[in-house]
């Protein structure tokens, strides 16, 4: 597993908040970045993503978030989602209030708990 640093960017390009994943490439650190982006789209904010001193490209745009991209991460890695949620809605920063993440946090909390009662 590879280690890599996410941000949260606001909407003057301020590094806001930083968050660290595991995934199995950058393909999937991607699809992570790009999900936390989706479950935080009521907001004016962006997210990169970070290999050390790599900027992993295709992260920083601040187009439309996608849904499928959301259901495609939760559905590839449903804990490492559910930790990274959970970690941003804890962060202390705008981000933190969003109506969308508390959603999307209760929506992979219900799916986790069939298999987590199992």
């Amino acid at each position: 597993m590879a280690q890599y640093r996410m941000y949260v960017v606001d909407k003057s390009g301020r590094f806001r908040w930083p968050y660290d994943l595991s995934a199995r490439g950058d393909d999937d650190a991607r699809s992570m970045a790009r999900a936390a982006q989706y479950m935080c789209a009521d907001l004016p904010v962006a997210v990169e993503l970070w290999d050390g001193a790599r900027r992993v490209p295709g992260t920083s745009d601040r187009g439309p978030p996608s849904r499928d991209r959301w259901e495609q991460a939760c559905t590839a890695q449903p804990e490492a989602m559910l930790r990274l949620t959970e970690a941003l809605r804890n962060s202390g920063t705008a981000v933190a209030r969003s109506r969308r993440l508390s959603a999307q946090m209760d929506a992979l909390r219900s799916r986790q708990t069939p298999h987590l009662n199992a």
